[in-house]
């Protein structure tokens, strides 16, 4: 027997047997409180996070603390201002938004993030483009972990996509960098 089939003659002699696959894959989560274990999460990955009783509050945070002449985008129907028109603005008109507001669709406990499709967004470049993004995301759509979002993510045609926190990099010299290459906040506005 040459030495390449005798080594490959013990690999296969040593071989370990394998490990059945257990018949529940499911996922436990250990969290007790969703609401708190996200809003810890969120604030953890650099974000505000507000409660709000109503969507006016939304209007009076921003009325309270961002300039006038600033431009902002409302993607919420129940919000009476300003929005992106999918069939009748270019995309590129939205260079100068200082903040965009959008609705979220499911929020993950584990890591505050929240399942956002085309259909909140107008644009799929509208939450990367802007300087400050503020998401609205209701307190009973919070799931514990992503493995139970993507149980009940809608299907729906277009781009979507989960968004955690401001826009960070530590790419270059390990060095944490807040809006590197998109919002460079992140605020959520939880509604109860």
């Amino acid at each position: 027997m040459k030495s390449r089939e005798e080594i490959l003659s013990r690999i296969a002699k040593a071989k370990p047997k394998g490990n059945e696959l257990p018949l529940d894959l499911s996922f436990i989560s250990n969290t007790e409180n969703l609401l708190e274990s996200f809003v810890l999460a969120a604030q953890n990955n650099g974000s505000q996070v507000t409660f709000i009783k109503d969507l006016t509050e939304v209007l009076t945070y921003i009325q309270e603390n961002i300039d006038q002449d600033k431009r902002v985008i409302f993607n919420i129907k129940n919000l009476k201002k300003e929005t992106a028109n999918k069939e009748t603005d270019d995309p590129h008109c939205l260079e100068d938004v200082e903040v965009a507001v959008i609705e979220g669709n499911i929020g993950v406990a584990e890591n505050a993030a929240v399942w956002i499709t085309e259909s909140r967004m107008s644009y799929r470049v509208l939450p990367f483009i802007i300087q400050h993004l503020f998401v609205i995301l209701q307190a009973n759509q919070i799931v514990p972990l992503l493995h139970d979002a993507y149980k009940i993510i809608p299907v729906e045609e277009g781009f979507s996509c989960f968004i955690s926190g401001p826009s960070k990099t530590a790419d270059i010299e390990q060095s944490l960098v807040i809006g590197a290459h998109g919002a460079r906040s992140h605020h959520l506005f939880i509604l109860q």
